[in-house]
């Protein structure tokens, strides 16, 4: 947290880099009420909120009264996290996200100050750390980029990474190439061995009862159903990975963008929800289901 002043009040306000899905708390010691004007820059993935909307958002709190006679009892508290999220614009159709500079402006009684955070797309838990030195796997027959953080969210090629990744280059060819954005808003790519396919049906609609004749009689209770959905799955596996590539990969089940490569196209999938098991071993097998779009087909 950072500390100032303003028209002599004490204010805390969020580092210069935060994650949008952490707390983020702007405090301010008043017996005044505080305005908070939050504003974004354009970029992130351009999406059609950058082009569209002006991000911009303004709140006026007013403070929390108490009887203790501590120095912090009349202050006015904001968590600016959703803002943060607000001003990021996911552009579904493949644009890769990369972090925000925003703005925050704190006026009391006609004084202000303000200052700016670096938003990442992401969140920190318990005991992780950010931007370490790691080694990438490079699977050199697919699109491949490195994320790093140098003052922002940069996704750069391999031959552009800092002494602080190592790349090792992979030439297989054959397998599942999948693509996710983890927790830290790094992005991440694997091959995947595949495994087994699996097509689940199930009926929609209401049952559309026919007049039906046979060549003597007609019948009652012949019907044909409105429709049918089809959801298509595969097994993947990465075999015998090693205890930091296990952990790497284990970020694709809190992934909500993760995408298959199909003919030159980036395709969003899903990873069906399940237990990842760590056996803390250094060779592990590393298994999960990926959950096809939907099959499209006729409906009556």
């Amino acid at each position: 947290m950072r500390t100032g002043t303003i028209n002599g009040c004490s204010i805390k306000y969020p580092d210069e880099v935060v994650f949008c899905f952490n707390p983020n708390m702007i405090t301010v010691n008043t017996s005044s009420d505080v305005t908070f004007v939050i504003s974004s820059d354009s970029g992130g993935s351009g999406g059609v909120f950058d082009t569209t909307f002006d991000r911009t958002f303004t709140i006026v709190k007013r403070p929390y009264f108490s009887d203790n006679r501590d120095e912090y009892a009349n202050y006015v508290e904001l968590d600016i996290s959703a803002y943060l999220q607000a001003c990021f614009d996911i552009n579904r159709s493949g644009g890769m996200v990369e972090s925000k500079v925003v703005h925050v402006k704190v006026t009391i009684s006609g004084v202000s100050m303000s200052f700016d955070v670096t938003a990442i797309w992401g969140a920190m838990n318990i005991g992780e750390q950010f931007d370490t030195p790691r080694t990438v796997v490079h699977f050199t027959k697919y699109p491949f980029t490195v994320t790093i953080f140098d003052q922002m969210i940069k996704h750069v090629s391999p031959s552009d990474v800092p002494e602080y990744v190592k790349v090792v280059e992979d030439d297989s060819e054959d397998g599942i190439y999948l693509r996710w954005i983890d927790r830290h808003g790094f992005y991440q790519y694997w091959l995947f061995q595949e495994g087994s396919n699996e097509n689940k049906s199930e009926e929609y609609g209401e049952r559309l009862m026919e007049n039906f004749y046979g060549s003597k009689y007609g019948y009652y209770g012949v019907s044909r159903i409105q429709g049918k959905t089809t959801e298509g799955t595969k097994k993947a596996c990465a075999s015998l990975v090693s205890k930091e590539v296990f952990n790497m990969l284990l970020s694709i089940h809190s992934s909500p963008l993760v995408d298959m490569y199909v003919d030159e196209t980036w395709v969003p999938v899903g990873i069906k929800a399940d237990t990842a098991v760590d056996s803390g071993e250094h060779l592990q097998d590393f298994e999960i289901t990926v959950i096809l779009p939907t099959i499209i087909s006729q409906s009556l």
